[in-house]
């Protein structure tokens, strides 16, 4: 995979935290490792993002077992978010570094307050946590307008 150029920003958490505004029909829920079917959605959601980006995923096996081994991994920083009808519509994905690794939203789904009201959570989750500030890495030539609201949130160059 070619490394693509990107930026490193990261938001202080100095505890002026704005509550997340979630979008009607959507909903927040506890990730459930020990259901397979919801893996699976959120490696397909993410399998099509990176491809709409040229960028490929493994197979979700295989992306289950490195991602779930990782030393950073904690089940209780992956957020999914369902739609009314009970579909997975979005997701963050954060290590327990304090890093966002993925945050991502069906494309349908998309410019709605969705992926501002995931980032604004994992904001306070890390608030909470006592972390002194949260970051994230993002291409430079992301299609989906995500720099631009990662800067408006406050995240700054690293």
């Amino acid at each position: 995979m070619t490394v693509k150029p990107h930026y490193h920003l990261c938001k202080v958490l100095d505890g002026d935290m704005t509550q997340p505004l979630w979008p009607q029909n959507v909903a927040l829920v506890p990730f459930r490792p020990d259901a397979p079917q919801m893996i699976a959605a959120l490696h397909a959601l993410l399998a099509s993002s990176y491809e709409a980006m040229g960028d490929r995923v493994p197979p979700v096996t295989e992306w289950w077992q490195a991602l779930s081994a990782d030393e950073e991994y904690e089940a209780t920083l992956i957020f999914p978010v369902i739609s009314g009808q009970g579909k997975l519509i979005a997701f963050a994905h954060c290590w327990n570094s304090g890093f966002i690794k993925d945050i991502v939203v069906q494309p349908d789904w998309r410019r709605k307050g969705i992926a501002e009201a995931l980032l604004l959570y994992c904001f306070q989750v890390f608030y909470a946590r006592g972390a002194d500030k949260i970051c994230l890495k993002v291409d430079q030539n992301n299609p989906f307008g995500a720099e631009r609201l990662y800067r408006r949130l406050g995240m700054e160059d690293v």
